[in-house]
């Protein structure tokens, strides 16, 4: 780069440096490098502060004249500002920006096209078809969700991903019963579309996705056969915290009434401490081994339900309305569950013990092709 600024420099020709503006982005391309040095370059070259951000992948370079990373998330006043354009569709946007417009320098026009040029060739080298649409690079929130990053590469991968230090944002932990990165975009862009923060989400697993927004996170509607648990708020350097706290609070999606539904880590309350415990001491307790047995039978899934619902309601009628069905077959599957387990679950301390073991079982021994929230 240095070797192209000198060769620019001493060019007197207008129409020979207007090609040489062209041949040193072009040799940025060639060279491969990525974005942040594009932008390092074009500031130095023009003089000015220089920025790039690409809007669905969240990642954002802003730079001065003397080559320093910006702390800032998108372009200030008096600037020339251009979109980044990938098959005929933005992508995000580049711009100089200069403190006075009387500044100027006869090659910004110039300079910003092929700067923003450069940027869409960038974009569909680095995400091109493999990126889906508002997902954006999963190593960036690994580092920035790890409990071993340090506080130089927290404070970069915030940067890149747009957000500013010690802003607030909540973790949501998506669990979905298909492929995650299915569903991810669609819901990534309608909790964007229900918030003015900034959001960004990116699959973990193939069950497990994380989604950072900035700011109060509304409920919005959601697809088919995906649960969410959100996080506390924290500052976005401690984001790893709400994260830990969503992922632990997601393994009780499958205990809600409805399992496409909202959780909130701080309902939980200390209840979320179960998702913690020893599956191996878990699983040996006979309350939890007869929930087992009770879910292997031929009416299982019913009578899983219905243990369920002797929790929730005050009693067998309200089960019956709930599950839709007659209330001496309700009666009937409570004896025959009562058998089973070992004591009566009509009484209050008998519904209580066995929700619990129902809670553990589910938590701790139930069969699952995925160990949602266990990963990371």
């Amino acid at each position: 780069m240095r070797g192209l600024l000198n060769r620019l420099s001493s060019i007197d020709s207008s129409a020979e440096r207007g090609l040489q503006v062209i041949e040193f982005f072009d040799q940025l391309l060639s060279h491969r490098a990525d974005a942040e040095a594009v932008a390092r370059a074009t500031a130095v070259l023009s003089e000015t502060t220089a920025g790039v951000i690409f809007d669905e992948v969240g990642e954002v370079h802003v730079v001065d004249s003397a080559g320093r990373t910006l702390d800032t998330s998108g372009p200030g006043p008096n600037v020339l500002i251009s979109d980044v354009i990938v098959d005929n569709d933005p992508v995000g946007r580049v711009w100089l920006e200069r403190r006075d417009e009387a500044d100027g320098h006869e090659w910004d026009e110039l300079i910003t096209a092929r700067f923003a040029l450069t940027m869409a060739a960038l974009y569909s080298r680095s995400y091109g078809d493999d990126t889906q649409a508002g997902l954006t690079n999963p190593e960036l929130l690994h580092t920035l969700l790890s409990d071993h990053a340090g506080e130089a590469e927290t404070a970069r991968a915030a940067r890149l991903l747009g957000f500013r230090m010690g802003q607030p944002v909540r973790v949501l932990a998506v669990h979905a019963e298909a492929r995650v990165e299915r569903i991810l975009p669609a819901f990534r862009a309608a909790v964007a579309g229900a918030t003015t923060g900034r959001t960004v989400a990116a699959p973990m697993t193939n069950d497990l996705a994380v989604l950072i927004a900035a700011g109060t996170v509304p409920r919005t509607p959601m697809p088919q056969g995906i649960a969410v648990c959100v996080g506390p708020e924290v500052a976005i350097e401690q984001c790893g915290r709400s994260w830990s706290q969503a992922r632990r609070g997601i393994r009780f999606a499958a205990l809600g009434a409805d399992p496409s539904d909202w959780i909130l880590a701080e309902d939980l309350g200390c209840v979320i401490a179960l998702a913690d415990l020893d599956p191996q001491a878990i699983m040996s307790l006979p309350d939890v081994r007869a929930v087992g047995e009770l879910a292997e039978s031929r009416s299982g899934s019913t009578d899983l339900k219905i243990l369920d619902q002797l929790g929730r309601q005050g009693s067998l009628r309200e089960v019956a309305a709930v599950l839709h069905m007659h209330h001496s077959s309700v009666a009937y599957r409570v004896d025959r569950i009562s058998d089973l387990l070992g004591f009566d679950v009509r009484s209050s301390d008998g519904r209580y013990r066995g929700r619990t073991a129902l809670l553990l079982w589910h938590l701790h021994a139930a069969p699952r092709t995925a160990e949602p929230g266990n990963r990371l």
